[in-house]
């Protein structure tokens, strides 16, 4: 295990290594539309902008797609870079494989930078299975740069010249966790021909009772002209509904050499719908390709299986969390606060040490995302936002509109907490309810739950850049297992732990402290469930002389023609009833002092989530106003 500062040299860019980075812009590359095979190891997005050195390579293993024992070599053609700056020029050598580092200089060609995309084409093709690609292109801090993609840094490497005798170092073992946006075109030489069944999705509304389409592309690695392609697909879940079982002839020739790509303007796209069933659930499906005329393909290549969610359950909130320094994070902050979304929560996380705000907490989020540069936003963890883009603010607004028809497993939550002041501690507990989605619970198929984790953080309000904003204080949890191996319909999970006050008063901690919890896939995944809890509701075990008011509401997502039936779990009176919409805006308010309420469905303007508060006695005989977020469904 490293430690901190271990951590922070090989993360943030310092001369010893004779790198430095940059944030990238983020732009998109567009491949070659040729009809040559493009191998590369990036993500084809421009994440990170390295500089520090002239020298750069990338090590291209083809056996990877290729077991050795299929026979495959590529035969390279030409070289294909992405680099953000345009001008100078650029020379890149092909070299075989000696002992993990390039060995003898096979062929080399050198072009102009004159568009961002740049193709160099070899006089003579190579034929290997293990080459290495190097660049020489020589970067500074003020106008050149290579650009890389997020990834494990395992094929890319750059010129070390810190030491006596320089080697070529991958950003792996350097702390970069990015590939180079460099690539080969060519194809493969086969001892057989095969197709290649290259990438399987779905088009539409991953939604109970919606109908999504299939999208694949196909590669002919033949010498052949193939005119029987067909594609099956087959799918399960843990709804009997779903057994999708349909096969797509293709009707066009795919010539040697080339890609077909069937989608949404392909004709007959939509003869070939999926229905999916009426109970959110997971959904596994397969696509395999075959063919009569290439029977001898690899099959590791012709089949896709992908898993996918038809959730329904909407978010109490979003979380954008963001990863900056305090002396620049006006910079990310005043783009945010142009586009403030009442139901998008920012949290604030400084990882440099050195700053005014930072803390250990902040870098173990930063770490465990596996970022390298600063700033970085992570909006609802898997939408990742790099730098100071000249756009930020408009790419921070799509990806907030983006996550608006996001859904979850998860039915409801609940956080209570209990003072035990003997300790100095609070005791906690958070419930999350899973009361309409079917899961996979067992090991044989993908089982969700033990893919995710829990993160329960105490976030401090702090004053900066003109506004009251949540840094993070401690973790309570943090990317822990979730201690079971099923949360499938019906089923609840409980989460207690304690809060140590440390001379921490409960009326700072009800005034400058929030309790945000979700449920996030492993490895800076997705966030599957996120909401927050505030102090201001601390029951005290001293205090207490009449039990905890609870608010009893169901059923809870509303649908149909039923009713909300609003009472409490005791005998106490219900008093004044407000319904807020996410606006903050009064939609609905009744009366009390009576023992239950009702409402229909037609109380209510549109389907969404509505905050309800209720006036009910405390526990001293107070008034107290106790909240519940609920769902509509019309």
């Amino acid at each position: 295990m490293r430690s901190v500062l271990a951590a922070l040299l090989a993360l943030f860019a310092i001369s010893a290594w004779a790198l430095d980075s940059v944030p990238g812009t983020g732009m998109q590359i567009s491949p070659s539309q040729g009809r040559e095979y493009n191998f590369a190891y990036h993500t084809s997005s421009d994440d990170l902008n390295l500089f520090g050195s002239d020298t750069w390579a990338v090590r291209f293993n083809f056996s990877e797609a290729y077991p050795q024992t299929y026979a495959s070599q590529f035969e390279v053609t030409k070289a294909l870079l992405w680099l953000p700056q345009v001008g100078d020029s650029v020379w890149v050598a092909l070299f075989s494989e000696a002992h993990g580092s390039p060995g003898d200089q096979i062929i080399s060609a050198a072009a102009p930078v004159l568009s961002n995309h740049v193709e160099i084409p070899f006089a003579n093709s190579v034929l290997a299975d293990t080459l290495w690609l190097v660049v020489s292109y020589t970067t500074t801090f003020s106008n050149r740069f290579v650009s890389a993609s997020m990834g494990g840094g395992s094929h890319s490497y750059f010129w070390n010249t810190s030491y006596t005798n320089p080697f070529f170092q991958s950003f792996g073992t350097a702390g970069f966790n990015a590939e180079l946006l460099f690539g080969l075109g060519g194809d493969f030489i086969l001892a057989t021909p095969d197709l290649e069944l290259e990438d399987f999705e779905l088009e539409g509304d991953l939604l109970p009772r919606q109908t999504v389409y299939p999208t694949f592309s196909i590669y002919n690695h033949s010498d052949l002209t193939v005119n029987d392609a067909k594609v099956i697909i087959t799918g399960r879940s843990p709804s009997p509904q779903f057994v999708p079982n349909i096969t797509i002839n293709i009707a066009e020739p795919i010539p040697p050499r080339s890609r077909f790509v069937f989608d949404s303007e392909s004709q007959g796209h939509e003869n070939f719908g999926i229905a999916l069933p009426d109970q959110p659930a997971q959904l596994r499906l397969k696509a395999a390709l075959s063919s009569e005329s290439v029977s001898e393909t690899y099959s590791a290549n012709n089949d896709i299986i992908i898993n996918r969610f038809s959730f329904q359950e909407e978010y109490p909130l979003f979380l954008t969390e963001s990863f900056m320094r305090t002396e620049s994070s006006m910079q990310i902050t005043a783009s945010q606060d142009q586009h403030d979304y009442a139901n998008i929560h920012r949290l604030n996380y400084f990882p440099i040490l050195t700053d005014s705000l930072s803390n250990i907490p902040s870098q173990i989020r930063f770490n465990w995302y596996r970022f390298n540069s600063l700033p970085r936003t992570a909006v609802n963890g898997n939408l990742r936002l790099n730098g100071f883009w000249p756009n930020y603010a408009d790419h921070y607004d799509q990806q907030c509109q983006n996550l608006q028809d996001a859904r979850s497993f998860i039915s409801s939550s609940r956080c209570d907490f209990t003072h035990v002041p003997q300790n100095d501690m609070i005791s906690a507990e958070i419930i999350f309810r899973n009361e309409n989605t079917l899961l996979y619970a067992s090991q044989s198929d993908y089982n969700l739950i033990n893919d995710t984790v829990l993160c329960v953080g105490l976030f401090k309000k702090h004053v900066f850049d003109g506004a009251e904003r949540w840094v993070v204080e401690r973790w309570i949890r943090h990317g822990a297992g979730l201690g079971v191996s099923s949360l499938g319909q019906g089923q609840q999970l409980d989460v207690n732990f304690n809060i140590s006050l440390s001379n921490l008063s409960l009326m700072e901690l009800a005034q400058d402290y929030r309790l945000y919890y979700w449920l996030q896939l492993k490895n800076g995944g997705k966030i599957l469930y996120s909401a927050y809890s505030d102090f201001t509701d601390v029951v005290s075990v001293e205090d207490e002389v009449l039990p905890k008011p609870r608010l009893m509401v169901g059923p809870n997502p509303l649908r149909g023609q039923g009713s909300l039936q609003i009472k409490t779990d005791g005998n106490q009176k219900l008093g004044r009833i407000r319904i807020f919409n996410l606006k903050g805006q009064i939609v609905r308010e009744l009366s009390g002092q009576t023992d239950e309420i009702s409402l229909n469905i037609a109380d209510f303007p549109s389907s969404g989530i509505y905050l309800l508060r209720a006036e009910m006695p405390g526990a001293r005989g107070e008034n107290l106003w106790v909240e519940r977020k609920i769902t509509i469904i019309k």
